[in-house]
Order: structure tokens, then C-alpha cells, then sequence
């Protein structure tokens, strides 16, 4: 046998040798009992993981759609690794409350290393067992709505500089119109910036403000960050061997010196403002918090307010400007809360019940987060729709697609269409959904999303100041069709959002 015979005999085997790695796990669910979608080579069920051609809801939605009418959850491949996909609401439910002592974790805590990303690793979406718990509790007074109350006037203060940078921008002969999403991130780092460090950023007057661009690079996932994702799918140990670290030193480095620089700042001009901060400093005294957990607590309050808010309103404006109709009425309802002596106070703008059905109708239509991942942290059983009983493992991991119940006309009738009426007082509100746990885009149970009530205080008071001021249209440069941008991680749309302003002067 000579060497070329060798080599190709040595190629094939290794070739079978990968083919077998790459398929040996592919009746894991069939040996459980579980139905699911036949997974295929290399790619598992989820191919846009790896071709990036289309979001990955996408393909969840195709396997939903699928299934729903026959199963109440299927099992399938992220690549090669198995997990559970939920397609029952009441499941989804039981997951994430009443049997959340067997999915407290979240999945992406397995990305995180307490030594390689420290601040990071203490931000309560991210911790583990009952650590997660803990530091919960020391943020939540924190968010107290007689707190966001407090916050209130230095969001209008904002929505002013807001309307003034419009004022000068629309101004300008640009033809494809104002990019939304920036505007509703300049907002946004405004906002969280004077709540949490308690000064002002000038996002509005500096294009490269240095916190929104650090702010925006914790979110985005670079290719090195995308490229470990995928390889944990091949290799799930592979995060036990080797950990990214996914906050790079100077941004970690950046936002402890922001918050150190802050407190000194409070601490030299005895300001008493009842803020993010100034609750921070109370609790530190209290509780003798570290450096470390101080930095932690601050970027953990930037984080939730800064992204999915920007997100969420750019989303609705986007919305808004598609449907004039719905806009003018909206927009007349603000008018009417403005005629009456001192303007948009904060229990108003909680009363304009229309804008509230805008702002759900836009968080069912596009949630920030189309899905969520839990750990399965205790061995459990499940039951089939008939009857039964599946044992799940435990670090099994379990997707809520959050975006599929949303977009399912048994629960919402014309489901692609943008209809605030679905959550007016007459049909029910909001509550209605919430119950047939079909309406989920903070979440639910005790790991719901923290900075939810913050979250929508801000967004209802930009989306406000913006129609009450501007007649908003689709600019030509938007894509005519919403389709997820598969590169972002939140719901973003391929080309951005460019919107059209017209100053309203009477």
C-alpha cells in the first residue's frame, strides 16, 4: 500500500470519525419520547445560527407553526446541542412561575466568567442559584415607582433637548430623513446617564459620545463573540475549558471610573437629588458594598435602561409614522392631557391609556427580546398533550419563543397587523394576555425584567414629547418589509429605521 493509498484511507476515516461526532446525539429526544423536526447535518434545526442569512426566530417560528396544533413542546438541535422548545403558553407559565424553582438560571449565565468579566457576572440576569436573588433585592427599592417618579422631571428635561435637537436637524437637507433608532439611543444615554451617574451625557450634542459608544459595544456582539456562541453549540463543554471574555478591560475599566467619578462628584456637592445614585450610596453605607459591586449595580441600571428602551422606541415611531390614522389619535390624546395646567406630569402621562395600548401593541408586535432561554437547574418531569411523562435533565436548556405566541392568530386575530385596540379597557387590557400567558416581552415570575416600569416610563415620555411635537412618515430609505437584522440580538430591522419629521406649529 503505498503513501497516497494511506493518506486517503487516513482521510476517510477521520471524515467518518466527524460525521459520527456530528450526528451521534441526533436521537437524544427520539430516545425520550419527545417529537420534534429531524435536525440536519451540521446545521441541527437552527441553520441561521451558522449562515446568519435571517434572525433565528425565524426558524423557530417555522417550527412552531409546525407543531403547536399537535405538541405542547419539541425537541430540537442548536447545532448539535439538544433543547427544549415550548409551544404551550400555559408551560411557558409553569416555567417561568409556578415551577421556576426548577428553571431559576438563565442560559447565557454559562457564557460568563466571575474572574474574566466581574462586573459583569454580578448583574442580576447573570447570576446563578440563589446568588441572582440577593443582588435583586438590593436593586429593586431602587426602582420603586415613587423612584421613577422622582426620575420623571429629568426625562422631560430631556424630551425638551430632544425636541431642540430635532428643531436644528430637521433643519438640515437630508434626504433620507432621521435615523430613529440613533435618536431614541441619544435619548435613552441621556436619560440613564443623569438618573444613574447623575450628570449629563451630551449624547444630543456629540455624535461620538463616549458613553453611548461603549454603552452600544456591550451590546452588539463582535465576530470573535458570535464565533464562541456557535462553537458552544458544537462543544457545549467548551465553556467549561475555555471562557471569553466578553466585557473588554477598557470598557470595564471605563464604566468603574465613571461611577467612581460620580460618587465623588455627589459626595463633594452634598446633593441630596433622590435618584439611581443617590440610593446606591445609601446602600453602600448600609451594606458596606465593594467597588467592584457598586460598578456592578451602576451598569446593570445602564444596561436595562439604555438598549431596550432605544429599541422600543424606535420601534413604535416606526409604527406610528406607518399608521397615520393611529398617530393622530394618539396624538390628540396627548394635546388633551397638555390643555390642562402643568403639562405632562408623570400621573398623566400613566393615564394616556391610548398611549399605553401603542407602546404593548408595539412590544407584542416587536419584542425586544424575541426569546428566552432557561436552565433546566433540577432534574423534572413534564407531560406530553397526552398525558405523558417526560423526564427532563437537569442543565437541559429550555427556549420560550416569546415572539411566536405573539405572532399566533389564535391568540391575536390578524396578527401582523399594528393594532393598539387589542389591549383597550373594553377588550380586557393587557391583563387579558398576561393571564393565557400569550403576552411576555419583559418576561414573568421572579426573574422578570427588572427595569420594566423604568423601561416603559421613559419610552411613553419620548414617544409623547415626538407626536405631540412632529407629524412623523416612513422615509423612502426604511425598508418597505420589517425584517429582523440576524446580526443584532435585540429586534432591530436590516437597514434601520428612517423616519420623516415635520414640525407641528399650531
Amino acid at each position: 500500500m503505498g503513501p497516497i493509498e494511506i493518506i486517503f484511507i487516513f482521510a476517510g476515516f477521520l471524515g467518518l470519525l466527524i460525521y459520527v461526532f456530528l450526528i451521534y446525539n441526533f436521537n437524544y429526544w427520539k430516545k425520550r419520547g419527545v417529537e420534534g423536526p429531524q435536525p440536519r447535518l451540521l446545521f441541527g434545526n437552527f441553520p441561521s445560527m451558522l449562515t446568519q442569512s435571517r434572525h433565528i426566530i425565524y426558524d423557530v417560528n417555522d417550527i412552531y407553526r409546525e407543531y403547536k396544533s399537535k405538541e405542547r413542546f419539541v425537541g430540537v438541535f442548536a447545532l448539535r446541542t439538544p433543547q427544549l422548545v415550548v409551544l404551550d403558553p400555559k408551560l411557558c407559565q409553569e416555567i417561568l412561575v409556578s415551577n421556576f424553582q426548577s428553571f431559576h438560571d438563565n442560559q447565557f449565565a454559562r457564557m460568563i466568567h466571575k474572574d474574566l468579566d466581574p462586573v459583569i457576572a454580578l448583574n442580576p440576569f447573570i447570576l446563578t442559584g440563589s446568588e441572582w436573588k440577593d443582588k435583586r433585592a438590593e436593586i429593586t427599592p431602587a426602582l420603586t415607582p415613587n423612584r421613577i417618579k422622582a426620575s420623571y422631571p429629568i426625562m422631560q428635561k430631556v424630551c425638551t433637548r430632544m425636541t431642540e435637537y430635532l428643531d436644528v436637524e430637521t433643519l438640515k437637507p437630508v434626504e433620507s430623513g432621521l435615523n430613529a433608532k440613533e435618536l431614541a439611543t441619544k435619548f435613552t444615554t441621556e436619560v440613564v446617564a443623569n438618573c444613574v451617574y447623575g450628570f449629563e451625557a451630551e449624547a444630543f450634542e456629540d455624535d461620538e459620545c463616549q458613553i453611548r459608544e461603549r454603552g452600544t459595544k456591550l451590546i452588539n456582539q463582535s465576530f470573535g463573540t458570535q464565533l464562541y456562541f456557535v462553537l458552544a453549540a458544537f462543544l457545549p463543554n467548551i465553556t467549561n475549558i475555555y471562557r471569553l471574555q466578553l466585557v473588554k478591560p477598557e470598557s470595564e475599566k471605563f464604566f468603574t471610573d465613571l461611577m467612581e467619578t460620580a460618587i465623588q462628584l455627589r459626595k463633594e456637592t452634598k446633593s441630596d437629588r433622590i435618584d439611581f445614585l443617590n440610593y446606591l450610596l445609601q446602600l453602600q453605607e448600609k451594606k458596606h458594598l465593594s467597588t467592584l459591586e457598586m460598578a456592578a449595580h451602576t451598569m446593570t441600571f445602564f444596561l436595562d435602561g439604555f438598549e431596550t428602551s432605544s429599541v422600543l422606541i424606535s420601534n413604535c415611531l416606526h409604527l406610528l409614522a406607518d399608521h397615520r390614522d393611529i398617530q393622530q389619535k394618539l396624538r390628540d390624546e396627548i394635546n388633551y392631557a397638555f390643555t390642562s395646567k402643568g403639562g405632562l406630569s408623570y400621573e398623566k402621562l400613566l393615564d394616556l391609556s391610548y398611549l399605553d395600548q401603542c407602546i404593548n401593541e408595539t412590544l407584542r408586535l416587536r419584542t425586544p427580546f424575541p426569546s428566552g432561554n432557561k436552565l433546566c437547574t433540577e432534574s423534572c418531569e413534564i407531560r406530553t398533550n397526552k398525558g405523558k411523562i417526560i423526564n427532563l435533565e437537569k442543565s437541559t436548556v429550555v427556549m420560550l419563543p416569546y415572539d411566536c405566541f405573539h405572532h399566533d392568530p389564535e391568540y391575536y386575530p390578524d396578527p401582523e397587523r399594528f393594532d393598539p385596540e387589542r389591549f383597550s379597557p373594553e377588550n380586557g387590557g393587557v391583563k387579558k394576555y398576561k393571564d393565557m400567558g400569550v403576552f411576555l416581552p419583559f418576561g414573568d415570575g421572579p426573574r422578570i425584567c427588572l427595569g420594566m416600569k423604568f423601561a416603559l416610563c421613559q419610552s411613553k415620555a419620548a414617544v409623547a414629547e415626538i407626536i405631540r411635537n412632529w407629524e412623523i412618515a416612513v422615509n423612502p430609505q426604511t425598508k418597505p418589509e420589517f425584517v429582523i437584522d440576524p446580526k443584532q440580538f435585540l429586534y432591530v430591522p436590516e437597514g434601520g429605521t428612517w423616519l420623516n419629521f415635520r414640525r407641528i406649529t399650531s
